[in-house]
């Protein structure tokens, strides 16, 4: 009884993983975090995540926040369950702006793996666990280099 169970197991993961979906050529847009993302399938194992942010404030009493960040992101792609990609990769940040008056400027890379789930053939949820963050960046010209450990977020895609 236990190799029969052993073995629809192993057949069921590995049909599981093996791709139902046809992702050459898919392109996405939608939200990661506050950023405004574009995601585009090559085949069906990699893809690449462009992502835009801009932002600005004001207020009372104090100066004018603003800022933009952009990121590119390549990413290894394979289907684990039905409609389920497991991805890992690498992003590169960049950002530059003001913020309390100073003018900040930096870079950071990024690897992480994570999760996107297929809702159908057009909406898909996603998230990101960044395995560890290396940060640089420049304050009013003086250098702050930091190094984090598990960050992450959310994100959804329109693709068509």
């Amino acid at each position: 009884m236990k190799k029969v169970l052993l073995s629809l197991l192993i057949v069921s993961l590995l049909a599981g993983m093996s791709l139902a979906m046809d992702l050459t050529g898919k392109t996405g847009i939608g939200l990661r975090g506050d950023s405004l993302s574009v995601r585009k399938f090559f085949n069906n194992s990699f893809a690449v995540d462009l992502s835009v942010d801009f932002s600005s404030s004001t207020q009372i009493g104090t100066s004018e926040s603003n800022g933009f960040n952009g990121s590119i992101g390549g990413f290894y792609v394979k289907e684990v369950f039905t409609n389920t990609l497991f991805e890992s990769g690498v992003t590169l940040q960049g950002w530059q702006g003001k913020a309390a008056g100073a003018d900040l400027t930096g870079f950071s890379v990024n690897p992480f793996v994570g999760a996107e789930c297929f809702i159908n053939d057009h909406f898909a949820v996603d998230g990101k666990v960044f395995i560890g963050v290396y940060s640089n960046e420049f304050i009013d010209g003086v250098q702050d280099t930091t190094f984090d450990f598990f960050r992450g977020n959310l994100g959804a895609h329109i693709y068509f």
